[in-house]
């Protein structure tokens, strides 16, 4: 099964396209993920921003990784451990939530210590945890991560969004873009007609983004609404039908 990698601005909604989500008076219709089948490994404590999530995703601690359906570790080897946990679990949809954070903390952490070499180590344990994804792909897992992105102009004159990574070493030893099936792009825009901003997620490259991409004919539109329930649907037809 596919890793995805969705990338968006702070704000955006990455994590609301996780869970079930309507609001008929704002216009939201979010399907989400089967909470059934679906673990989270958030970096921040901060909670889900959709009804009900705390029932829907019961938080578990690290000695009882799978007794409830998501996990709070703010480090990189926390992180790697819950991953390879669930390598032989039940679930099915891995989510990873505000991955820039796991940088950012262990940088935070350990900066300052005597004989740190901050990128080797950061560009180590990424490297830990990226191996951890290929192996619950090829456990037949969907990988999900959500992150924020980085604008790199292009000499064509479209933006390449890239994830937005901590440490020079990740970018040049792991690309991380590359070790993804799928990268989604979260793009907001006001729509005139409806009077009010859509945010959907751009399935491969257009005019002015370049990063987007995912196998032909997996999604039939360039944008579609930021729903992770309607890529999973989209990705199982596509690779089960």
């Amino acid at each position: 099964m596919p890793k995805i990698l969705v990338l968006a601005d702070s704000g955006f909604g990455k994590s609301s396209s996780i869970g079930k989500n309507i609001d008929e008076n704002r216009g939201i219709d979010i399907k989400g993920l089967n909470p059934e089948n679906t673990y989270i490994v958030s970096v921040t404590s901060k909670p889900l921003p959709f009804k009900g999530s705390n029932a829907l995703f019961p938080v578990t601690s690290l000695d009882k990784i799978k007794d409830g359906k998501r996990v709070i570790c703010k480090n990189a080897a926390d992180v790697e451990l819950v991953l390879t946990s669930l390598i032989g679990s039940p679930f099915i949809n891995i989510v990873i939530d505000d991955f820039n954070y796991l940088m950012q903390n262990w940088y935070m952490a350990n900066a300052l210590a005597k004989g740190w070499d901050a990128p080797k180590q950061i560009g180590f344990f990424m490297g830990k945890i990226f191996n951890a994804f290929e192996l619950l792909d090829e456990a037949g897992k969907n990988v999900y991560v959500l992150a924020h992105g980085e604008e790199v102009a292009q000499p064509d004159g479209r933006v390449y969004l890239k994830l937005k990574t901590t440490g020079k070493m990740v970018d040049e030893y792991i690309s991380p873009e590359g070790k993804f099936d799928v990268v989604l792009l979260g793009i907001s825009q006001y729509d005139s007609a409806l009077k009010k901003v859509t945010k959907q997620y751009l399935t491969n490259e257009n005019e002015y983004y370049s990063s987007a991409k995912s196998a032909p004919g997996m999604f039939e539109d360039l944008l579609i609404p930021n729903d992770l329930g309607l890529v999973e649907e989209k990705i199982n037809q596509y690779y089960n039908s």
